[in-house]
């Protein structure tokens, strides 16, 4: 016991100044749960403890020990240019933001309210499936990306092209009541209605999908309704059962080949549209919904990309690695859970444990 002991305190002091933690987020306003104050008062703890910030493409690059630590921002919401930018100003901090480019448009014409990102990807979503154009001014414009970029304190990388999710299983998981407003649910079904199934998702680079022919929704509802008004019970298997009978005349799965080409149309895309507004390459890719897959590796890697950033927890060493680059988010991210993580996250040690433990 003592000398394991030993070796745990060995390990501390080891260890200690070769983790580096990267902190996610994605809004930063007064109706998210990261306010512009509080991400103020996360800034203000990075410069008090001298922690230099490095952008995504600079982790690569830092071998020797030091005190790093990484700011990023998933999405590309207008409260990242509206109350984030003239932060990282103010404190000389950088930050790298990993852009969902079907919701930017150019420009901004006047004042713009921020809703919550359920709101506003909900709306984007509606107006894409509608008109064919998802541009939001819950986004930022590329003329505002232009001009972080520019500042030299913000790095922009790849997060998919419409961050939406697949069919992943032909499983029952319940039914919706009717008042769900998710935007992945919206792609996927079109207007939720009441008793319409609840099928297994995950993000859309996760996984071959399950394409649903949108008829076979209202189906499903007329069947369990009818049932439920005879009085059935289990009408979690009745309901399985039904989708198990209709499958084949309904349901789609995508092949491998198939796989590889929505995801390839939906990255190059998303590539595309970066590069050519930024004038840079793109290298590094963030997984939408943190959904991975060993295969999409594979497919990005052909064009390009070296690096792809996690949801999971835990921190990283100098030598990073490329294919599983973890981040740091929490649901309430105070100034005092911030210092911890800061403080697990820059020794490798005590971020492996967590890691494993979370």
């Amino acid at each position: 016991m003592t000398l394991v002991i030993l070796i745990m305190i060995i390990c501390l002091f080891y260890y200690k100044d070769k983790g580096v933690p990267i902190f996610l987020y994605h809004q930063v306003n007064d109706k998210s749960n990261v306010t512009p104050q509080l991400f103020e008062e996360h800034l203000k703890i990075l410069k008090e403890k001298n922690i230099k910030t490095l952008t995504i493409s600079e982790l690569e690059e830092k071998k020797e020990k030091g005190n790093y630590a990484l700011i990023t921002l998933d999405d590309g919401y207008y409260d990242n240019y509206k109350y984030v930018y003239p932060l990282l100003k103010k404190y000389n901090v950088k930050a790298t933001i990993f852009l969902n480019t079907l919701y930017i448009g150019e420009t901004r014409n006047g004042e713009t309210e921020i809703f919550g990102n359920g709101e506003a990807n909900y709306r984007a979503m509606e107006k894409y499936l509608s008109t064919g154009d998802g541009t939001s001014e819950q986004y930022m414009t590329w003329e505002e990306i232009r001009e972080m970029k520019e500042s030299g304190l913000v790095e922009f990388q790849a997060h998919s092209h419409k961050h939406t999710a697949v069919f992943s299983k032909d499983r029952l998981e319940g039914v919706f009541s009717g008042d769900e407003k998710d935007v992945t649910d919206l792609y996927l079904y079109g207007k939720i209605k009441k008793n319409y199934p609840k099928i297994s998702k995950r993000g859309e680079y996760a996984t071959e999908g399950i394409i649903i022919k949108k008829e076979f929704f209202e189906k499903f509802r007329e069947f369990y309704e009818d049932r439920l008004e005879k009085g059935c019970s289990n009408m979690q298997k009745i309901g399985q059962q039904f989708i198990d009978e209709n499958k084949k005349q309904y349901f789609h799965y995508e092949t491998e080949d198939e796989f590889f080409k929505r995801v390839e149309e939906d990255f190059l895309k998303n590539k595309e549209l970066i590069e050519k507004n930024l004038n840079q390459k793109v290298t590094y890719f963030c997984w939408p919904w943190g959904h991975r897959n060993k295969k999409t590796i594979g497919i990005l890697e052909k064009y390009g990309v070296k690096g792809f950033v996690t949801t999971k927890k835990g921190t990283n060493s100098l030598n990073v690695n490329l294919k599983m680059i973890r981040r740091i988010e929490l649901r309430k991210f105070t100034p005092e859970k911030f210092k911890l993580n800061l403080f697990i996250g820059r020794n490798y040690f005590l971020g492996k444990i967590y890691g494993w433990l979370s």
